[in-house]
């Protein structure tokens, strides 16, 4: 029974040290992206936030609405290469990338009628420093 009580505590106690690093960095991602979100938009409710490796693609799947403007931002910690959001429909066409805008952080997007996309995040630059990055997604009402 001590043996059962000590490894709980162990097992807590590495818990918390190793969430503490991803709480700071999603309130450091939080506070970068928030400088590119203006007031004029409203979130849809969700963070997205992932870690990036080399040679990873990370992908996230949300759902515009039609005559509504939206507004991405990605941001990231890492320290070298240029950060890639691409959306794509649900069946890969792309729609847009910010790889043709020099790599704009954040970019607005109206949709004629509701779709499911998949955003796309990457970076360009295969010697780049292991890191998290993060979506935000708001809408102009």
């Amino acid at each position: 029974m001590k043996t059962k009580k000590i490894l709980y505590i162990i097992l807590v106690s590495a818990l918390s040290f190793t969430a503490k690093p991803a709480l700071s960095q999603v309130e450091q991602l939080q506070n970068i992206c928030s400088l590119y979100f203006s007031p004029e938009y409203i979130s849809d409710g969700q963070e997205y936030f992932a870690s990036l490796k080399p040679d990873q693609k990370v992908e996230f799947r949300t759902t515009f609405y039609g005559e509504n403007t939206y507004r991405i931002v990605a941001c990231t910690n890492l320290k070298k290469g240029d950060l890639v959001f691409t959306v794509f429909d649900t069946e890969k066409n792309q729609l847009f990338t910010n790889a043709s805008y020099n790599y704009s952080q954040y970019w607005d997007l109206k949709f004629s009628s509701t779709i499911t996309c998949i955003v796309q995040v990457d970076v360009k630059n295969i010697k780049f420093t292991p890191g998290f990055v993060m979506l935000l997604i708001g809408y102009k009402p």
